[in-house]
């Protein structure tokens, strides 16, 4: 769900800051870095990246490649730019095979292993489903059960077809679509921290819209600090439910607190359960740490569909994978479930207003 007509749901779910406590000093001098942060705007949403470098032109010469990455690999994977690879696949579903760039093979390859670890709870083919859901509930309605077959008859990932060699790929249905909103971003991450890394740069954070890479740690500080909005008091932005201390992994959050419509009383979600077509109730936030960003984005939606018992369960098999479940059931309040190793992340618990934060 890269498209902008409608805000990514984990723009305002994370806030990111510094530790504001120092670590002891070295023996030897440790040499100056400076801190350099540009923010751009890639797959609809905003992207800041802060790096550390031993000057401002380093610095900046950094940035601009792994901004051009970016752009590179969103040339490919964007679902919202009509000439990308995903474009031109989604528009010939159906058809015959379309040549594609390696990072959309890439990605399509990587969303495929989630969806076949998450028994389809997780699934980038969901497109024409969203697509349905948008279009009604904007007419306040919700669809119909001829609507949601409908849909539901283009979506698997079983139907994307690829080739041996990843040069080509096809939609096996007409009216498929790829939808790379809960994957795309964690991506571009991994993508940009790659570049990074390529250029020398030691200490960085990486931010696409929430969904997050914390690399080494700032000077004489322990890592850096990821503050996981409040769900309950969502529109005030610096309300903390926790903080995390973080280095060297990956932070992705999936709520549906700010994406919602209500319809006769009902309440939606935006989050919709691939396997049955039916928006995700009483769940308001997963925040999962992993070493990468592609899986800790894939993997916060897909807890968000297994739910927060599964979703625990799901995290304590996966070596370096923790996750933390926010979630309530009708009028209860937020109750809270979480993996055995996620609270050595946390530093307090809740944080009330951030003010000893910096921004990154």
């Amino acid at each position: 769900m890269d498209e902008p007509v409608l805000p990514s749901h984990r723009m305002a779910a994370v806030l990111v800051g510094l530790l504001a406590c120092a670590t002891a000093c070295r023996d030897a001098p440790t040499p100056t870095l400076v801190r350099v942060r540009e923010i751009r705007r890639p797959m609809g949403t905003y992207m800041a990246i802060t790096v550390y470098a031993p000057d401002e032109a380093a610095g900046t010469r950094a940035l601009a490649a792994a901004f051009a990455r970016v752009e590179q690999v969103e040339a490919a994977i964007s679902t919202w730019r009509r000439t990308s690879d995903a474009s031109r696949l989604n528009r010939e579903a159906g058809g015959q095979p379309v040549p594609i760039a390696p990072e959309l093979a890439a990605l399509l390859k990587r969303a495929a292993a989630v969806s076949a670890e998450t028994d389809g709870a997780f699934d980038v083919t969901i497109g024409a489903l969203v697509r349905l859901c948008r279009r009604t509930w904007r007419r306040r309605r919700v669809p119909t059960p001829e609507e949601l077959s409908e849909a539901m008859a283009r979506v698997g990932h079983r139907h994307v077809e690829l080739s041996p060699d990843g040069k080509q790929a096809r939609l096996a249905k007409a009216g498929m679509r790829l939808d790379f909103g809960a994957i795309g971003k964690g991506y571009i991450v991994d993508q940009a921290v790659g570049s990074l890394r390529r250029s020398g740069i030691q200490i960085a954070l990486v931010d696409a819209g929430g969904d997050i890479y914390a690399m080494g740690a700032p000077p004489e500080r322990a890592g850096w600090t990821i503050g996981v909005r409040d769900p309950d008091r969502p529109t005030e932005m610096q309300i903390l439910k926790h903080r995390l201390l973080v280095r060297d992994c990956a932070v992705a959050t999936s709520g549906d607190y700010e994406q919602f419509v209500v319809i006769d009383g009902h309440r939606y979600s935006h989050i919709v359960d691939p396997r049955t077509g039916q928006p995700v109730e009483h769940m308001s936030s997963v925040t999962v740490v992993a070493p990468d960003a592609t899986t800790a984005d894939a993997y916060a939606t897909a807890c968000s569909v297994l739910g927060p018992q599964a979703a625990v369960a799901f995290a304590e098999e996966r070596k370096g994978v923790e996750a933390l479940v926010l979630h309530r059931r009708d009028g209860d309040a937020l109750a809270r479930a979480r993996s055995s190793g996620f609270d050595r992340f946390v530093l307090t618990e809740p944080a009330a207003t951030g003010s000893d934060r910096d921004k990154p």
